[in-house]
């Protein structure tokens, strides 16, 4: 299990993560990944739409942290690491969810080089259209 202080926990990191994070792909996730100074972090998402049920949300997760806990030597120092899992991440063998996790360790020099690309947000959806109601006589 991953100790506290490697796990990424607040809505803000998360949120800085995806605004401002550079991302390298890969068919099993996303990593999205940010300087930070300090001990690496690393959070994840499984998102509801990829995995509709809580418990395949859960085994994902898990299988990602043992995945890093594995690796924790290999870990780069002083980022913050987003993965976001994608549906794939459930049929592969554990040894290649590792195997690709350590690929993108290795990516992580040759990306921070370039510069960061811009990204906008998405203009938000109104929640629901309130209409005026006429006052009753």
């Amino acid at each position: 299990m991953l100790k506290q202080y490697l796990r990424l926990r607040k809505a803000k990191d998360f949120a800085l993560l995806s605004q401002h994070g550079r991302a390298i792909y890969n068919p099993l996730f996303t990593l999205r990944l940010r300087k930070s100074g300090a001990d690496s972090r690393v959070g994840f998402v499984a998102s509801k739409k990829v995995f509709k049920k809580a418990v395949d949300r859960n085994r994902v997760k898990r299988r990602m942290r043992a995945a890093l806990a594995g690796l924790q030597g290999e870990w780069p120092e002083g980022f913050d690491l987003l993965f976001i899992i994608k549906r794939e991440v459930m049929s592969v063998a554990f040894a290649e969810l590792k195997e690709a996790v350590r690929q993108t360790f290795v990516k992580i020099p040759e990306t921070m080089k370039k510069p960061p690309k811009k990204r906008t947000p998405r203009a938000k959806k109104p929640s629901s259209i309130v209409f005026k109601q006429k006052p009753s006589v």
